[in-house]
């Protein structure tokens, strides 16, 4: 693990995007990307949604991004900071299933406000920390629809699991889809990463049912090397 969790901002930089943090300035090209129903063809348009309830929505997430809730990202092209599209982390979780920001408030309360060379303004001393470090996360993309065929979905994938498992420390991070989303599995299946796919219930939705990945890091670390061999690794 290289990075500190949890983090008040993220950033990861890949060749032709920055994924990150959101920011207000962010709400009226969010709505438009949440709203358009080309950017979701299996159904999840939000067409009742305002710049204004974005930005409502981005100034809860800044408290979610520093408890170790989720990080809810944008996604931007690098050279001209355009926003064609957004993911993220949907959840950080420990090996017991509780939350990350449970885990972190219980590890709080529990050593209270003495103080010490290790603690952290919050309170929570840097082992407290080390031992909430993210069992699984959840990742969840959504891209403009004039940016796919692109090659930005294998980048962005790949950027934030790399940065899940590398950074992080992460044993798991899980992708689902729709059963009709056929482009993703292709995704998927060019990542060497179809072998993992599962049929049953999603996190997300109402009963719903998709396919499933769960992503180690050895599996990672093998489609990792095979991608670079092949030349497709876009990192």
């Amino acid at each position: 693990m290289t990075s500190p969790f949890p983090q008040a901002a993220y950033n990861i930089t890949t060749p032709r995007l920055i994924i990150r943090s959101a920011v207000t300035d962010d709400a009226e090209a969010l709505c438009r990307l949440l709203s358009t129903p080309e950017n979701h063809p299996f159904g999840g348009a939000q067409t009742n949604i305002s710049p204004e309830i974005i930005r409502g929505r981005i100034e809860r997430w800044g408290p979610d991004y520093a408890s170790g809730k989720k990080a809810i990202l944008m996604i931007t092209i690098r050279e001209t900071g355009d926003l064609i599209g957004c993911g993220g982390f949907n959840c950080f979780e420990t090996a017991e299933g509780e939350t990350c920001d449970v885990a972190l408030k219980r590890k709080r309360d529990e050593e209270g406000r003495e103080g010490g060379e290790d603690t952290a303004e919050d309170g929570i001393t840097g082992e407290a920390r080390r031992l909430i470090t993210p069992y699984l996360t959840d990742f969840g993309v959504v891209l403009d629809h004039r940016y796919w065929g692109k090659g930005y979905g294998r980048e962005v994938l790949c950027g934030q699991v790399e940065f899940a498992v590398e950074g992080l420390g992460c044993s798991v991070v899980r992708v689902e889809t729709e059963l009709e989303n056929e482009p993703w599995r292709a995704v998927m299946r060019s990542m060497g990463l179809s072998g993992l796919e599962t049929k049953g219930p999603v996190s997300y939705g109402e009963k719903n049912i998709g396919w499933i990945y769960k992503i180690d890091p050895p599996t990672w670390s093998n489609s990792r090397g095979n991608l670079k061999k092949s030349g497709k690794w876009p990192l």
